[in-house]
């Protein structure tokens, strides 16, 4: 599951004259950063922290996980390719959060926007939810391959990046699995080292919990 960001596309140099054109926001764990149903005249690129895109399915309260995102990624790109169109999406701080504003504007006037039709065909995988994604796992790979890619996305600035920020609850609604297979699943990582003790879901051995992504457990 590597990850291929919008920087990793464009290249230092490029990613640098980008930023240089915006202007630094931060957002704090759980704030939006960008709303469903909203106008999509900006976008931003994401320098700390790490995000998770969510939609609510024909005016249901239930937003489902679509995607994560994290530093040298782009969000709000989808509306802003668009030429400004509505949000199809919600984006929701996992950490403490740092990124770069740029208006759709601004944005085409960059060598890097010759690039983001390929980033948003990379993406397009993405525009299903996260369950959907999934569909061929049973609930412990689905689990285990969201916590997987939650600590691979987790920067250096993290103070602690293997700490999973999400409950237990929040897992289970974002995969379309029960609570319960949740539970159960967590208890055999922890009884096997895989994730630590405590009440909060830390990953303690990421190299053994790579294993269960693709193993049949």
């Amino acid at each position: 599951m590597p990850h291929g960001g919008f920087r990793a596309l464009i290249g230092d140099e490029e990613w640098a004259a980008l930023l240089a054109a915006g202007h630094p926001r931060q957002y704090p764990r759980g704030s939006e950063l960008m709303r469903q149903g909203y106008s999509g005249g900006y976008l931003l690129a994401l320098t700390g922290g790490r995000v998770q895109v969510l939609r609510s399915e024909q005016g249901g309260e239930q937003r489902l996980l679509v995607a994560l995102r994290a530093a040298g990624d782009l969000v709000g790109e989808m509306a802003a390719h668009g030429g400004g169109g509505v949000r199809s999406a919600s984006v929701v701080a996992l950490d403490d959060c740092y990124a770069h504003y740029l208006t759709v504007e601004a944005f085409d006037r960059l060598p890097a926007a010759r690039k983001l039709t390929d980033y948003v065909v990379l993406k397009l995988s993405e525009s299903v939810p996260f369950r959907v994604q999934l569909v061929h796992f049973k609930p412990p790979q689905r689990i285990a391959r969201l916590l997987a890619e939650l600590v691979m996305l987790a920067g250096p600035e993290l103070a602690d990046p293997m700490l999973i920020p999400l409950s237990q609850e929040q897992i289970a609604t974002a995969l379309g699995v029960a609570r319960s297979s949740v539970s159960s699943f967590v208890a055999d990582l922890r009884r096997e080292g895989v994730l630590g003790p405590g009440p909060r879901l830390t990953v303690a051995d990421p190299e053994r919990l790579l294993r269960y992504t693709s193993e049949r457990v």
